[in-house]
């Protein structure tokens, strides 16, 4: 039996074509939306290839999940990508659950936990991206980027298209 974490191939997501023209799109201007079926790698992939966007400047990206479970599995599932535990690049904060180091650079979290962050930090200054994965995180993403001005940071609404 291999020893935990074990390092997964990237499976071919219907996304992973676009992910360069992604990453383009995102150094020049900081909003972007993506719409595409569930499945398509929104998720698990796009947080994965900006992680050495030059725009990070050491930053966070935060990635905004409705539920506990859907965070808990997105982190788990890209840090078994990156052959590692939850905790390290890839981490979550959920209720009651906290899986994030100094070293997390991915944190998926629920919409609870991101209105206890800006209660704590209305500018978010550690965080660069902020990503939401349905119509209504995508209007808590925007409304608190326009009322906080938040322009140093890109954010990216992405929606499964379904209502």
């Amino acid at each position: 039996m291999a020893p935990y974490p074990l390092q997964m191939n990237a499976p071919q997501f219907p996304i992973s074509p676009l992910l360069p023209q992604i990453q383009q799109h995102l150094a020049v201007h900081s909003r972007l939306v993506l719409e595409a079926p569930p499945g398509a790698g929104k998720t698990t992939q796009v947080p994965l290839a900006l992680l050495d966007a030059p725009w990070l400047e050491g930053r966070r990206i935060i990635l905004l999940e409705p539920r506990r479970v859907a965070a808990r599995s997105a982190a788990m599932f890209m840090a078994r990508q990156l052959g590692e535990e939850v905790g390290g690049i890839v981490g979550y904060r959920i209720r009651f659950e906290n899986k994030v180091s100094a070293r997390t650079r991915i944190e998926v979290v629920t919409e609870g936990i991101l209105t206890r962050m800006l209660q704590d930090d209305p500018m978010l200054e550690t965080v660069a991206r902020s990503c939401s994965m349905n119509s209504t995180s995508a209007t808590s993403v925007a409304t608190w980027a326009w009322r906080w001005r938040w322009t140093c940071s890109r954010s990216c609404a992405m929606t499964c298209g379904c209502w």
